[in-house]
């Protein structure tokens, strides 16, 4: 069952997150296929996917393998979970309103944004480890968030391009920002130990059932 459910969602996801970048490139709307590219790995959902992507892929490789080693710990398929369901949550509650794709990029959107987190959090219930996680893994959990900030909006102060409107700071300023960014991080601290907490609560009730 395992096997054939991240085989199946890592298919899907590379499909999505590869057929947006498509439409995205192709649309010209972004200049050439080089700032195009760079505009779509601006994007924290898209990033996040390929997350995902990569811990739904990595565990079909073979044993030893070092990407396998890493996506199978723990603590950091945990994180992609956090991560990816902020990414759902923030789009469906702030963004969605503000965003009208159609066609194709319609289906793409629904898949970035709804059908693969719903996956890879299911995938993180039923049959990722949930052992040896700790709350000590917290603050590292937010290295990846915070530099995604701290990167966008530098590249905003030369481009001129935010991918998010809670990070212009043209539009916002810096302190606004700066709120922005202190909310984030304490989602993500707060989420990280609900999802440390779950993980215990689980990986315990199947040592009870396997006693």
């Amino acid at each position: 069952m395992k096997t054939p459910f991240r085989l199946f969602c890592a298919a899907l996801t590379w499909v999505t997150v590869i057929g947006q970048y498509i439409i995205m490139a192709g649309s010209g709307e972004f200049g050439g296929i080089g700032a195009a590219t760079l505009t779509y790995l601006g994007y924290f959902t898209v990033l996040t996917n390929i997350l995902a992507g990569l811990a739904f892929t990595a565990p079909l490789l073979k044993p030893g393998n070092r990407l396998r080693r890493f996506f199978e710990r723990p603590a950091v398929r945990a994180a992609i979970a956090l991560y990816i369901l902020v990414v759902m949550v923030v789009y469906w509650a702030l963004l969605a309103s503000i965003h009208n794709p159609t066609g194709w990029s319609a289906i793409f959107n629904v898949g970035l944004h709804l059908v693969i987190p719903v996956l890879f959090i299911i995938d993180w219930l039923v049959f990722s480890p949930k052992d040896n996680m700790s709350y000590k893994h917290l603050p590292y959990w937010t290295i990846y968030p915070v530099l995604y900030g701290v990167f966008n909006i530098a590249r905003g102060l030369v481009t001129g391009f935010y991918p998010y409107p809670f990070l212009d700071v043209s539009k916002l300023g810096y302190g606004k920002v700066f709120v922005n960014m202190l909310g984030f991080m304490s989602i993500y601290l707060i989420g990280g130990a609900v999802f440390i907490t779950i993980g215990w609560y689980l990986s315990q009730r199947r040592v009870e059932r396997n006693a």
